[in-house]
């Protein structure tokens, strides 16, 4: 008689764990809805932001290859990083369509050289040698020539879309 009582009450005890199981399914597929539905309109929200092709255009910095020196914690060692660095930027502003972003770029060429270099100077050999240093470099130097660009300018453009870094190569 103990063993039925015993396996009656395991019956009761699997019954209620299943149906509590159903009732979490039923409120994750009810309440927030499907996952795939979410990412599916976040990727379409992403890919709406985009400028198309005919909105950027390419520049090089550097005529080919350029070496900078990196930032050097020891002085027998020599630090340097091989870089070939290039701006995609709007060919024009939507905001202030008389804006000439290719003037602006040229007539601040000099100093966006200077950030690119100056950039370089403060990174070390280890720094660069991480996985995301590229992506980092790249993002700082967006922000950095953005913001020169837009000096003095009562309202803030994005002028330069990304910084293209197409060979990356340290020593």
């Amino acid at each position: 008689m103990e063993s039925k009582g015993t396996f009656f009450i395991l019956i009761i005890v699997v019954a209620v764990l299943t149906l509590t199981l159903a009732a979490l399914a039923g409120y994750l597929f009810l309440v927030q809805g499907t996952p795939g539905a979410k990412t599916t309109d976040t990727n379409k929200a992403e890919v709406k932001d985009l400028p198309k092709d005919e909105e950027l255009e390419t520049l090089e910095l550097y005529e080919g290859k350029k070496y900078f020196n990196l930032k050097n914690e020891d002085p027998k060692k020599i630090a340097i990083i091989q870089v070939n660095v290039g701006l995609k930027y709007f060919i024009q502003i939507k905001e202030n369509k008389k804006l000439k972003v290719l003037e602006e770029i040229d007539s601040n060429l000099m100093e966006i050289r200077e950030i690119v270099s100056s950039y370089f100077l403060h990174v070390t050999l280890d720094d660069v040698k991480l996985v995301d240093a590229k992506e980092k470099a790249k993002a700082e130097l967006k922000k950095q020539i953005n913001e020169l660009l837009n000096e003095g300018e009562k309202e803030v453009h994005e002028y330069v879309y990304k910084v293209i870094i197409d060979e990356w190569l340290f020593q």
